[in-house]
């Protein structure tokens, strides 16, 4: 079924280049936290409030000493900045070209954090670390269609070891289906937009297929936002917590 930009139930296609132009745009508007996490309709604090709860969710997951990280859609580096404490060395890899201008202007003088463009579904691991110990990627499967994910969950198993902390958070459908946003007329970001906000049920179907190797640690899953922070009647951010065997 679809209304005015919103397919609810189907496995429609988004446009992968309307995607990147948004966030490039977006990039160049703002480059605060609320240009990555969104929420401009949910008041000055919002974005703040997101991060501070999931960076203590997260740093509580690594626990201590420090760690190899890569950050997969690291926008203008906020991971960098709530993992410091724990970071031996961080790269961070964006598709959008002006996020990474920005993550990199704001590091320049740290040689421990490195920041590249390139997308989640095509990355050039040669620049990269051979594994690392912890893989993030908050809000990036929920850009990618069905056909591509298992190329983003490939690189997450290929650039981990034994032991390895992987963290996923993506925006899901609370529906018993999932919801598409296509081309869909935003009042809140002023422009059109994509994404798939897939059920927790779908999620854990693909984690089962394409990462088998990793199992959801104590800190196990749940929904991250409340109403001050970016929840909604539909979506909710939810994350994952896995441990690699």
């Amino acid at each position: 079924m679809e209304t005015a930009g919103r397919i609810y139930g189907e496995n429609a296609r988004i446009d992968s280049e309307s995607v990147k132009t948004f966030w490039n745009n977006n990039a160049k508007k703002d480059s605060s936290l609320k240009s990555v996490l969104l929420g401009y309709d949910f008041g000055e604090n919002s974005a703040d409030l997101h991060n501070r709860k999931e960076a203590r969710i997260v740093l509580d997951f690594t626990g201590g000493g420090k760690k190899t990280v890569l950050d997969i859609g690291c926008g203008i580096g906020r991971w960098a900045y709530n993992l410091e404490p724990i970071i031996k060395a961080y790269d961070g890899i964006d598709f959008s070209e002006e996020f990474i201008k920005t993550a990199g202007a704001y590091f320049r003088d740290r040689d421990d954090i490195r920041f590249y463009c390139m997308p989640a579904t095509d990355i050039d691991t040669t620049k990269l670390r051979e594994t690392y110990d912890i893989v993030i990627a908050t809000e990036v499967s929920m850009y990618i269609n069905d056909e591509d994910l298992h190329k983003l969950y490939g690189y997450m198993d290929g650039l981990t070891g034994a032991g390895s902390l992987l963290y996923i958070q993506d925006t899901t459908s609370l529906l018993k289906t999932r919801l598409t946003l296509k081309d869909f007329d935003s009042k809140e970001l002023k422009t059109k937009y994509n994404a798939i906000y897939r059920t927790r049920a779908e999620y854990e179907t693909l984690f089962g297929r394409f990462l088998p190797g990793f199992t959801v640690t104590e800190n196990g899953t749940d929904l991250l936002l409340d109403k001050n922070s970016g929840a909604r009647d539909e979506t909710n951010a939810r994350y994952w917590c896995f441990r690699k065997t």
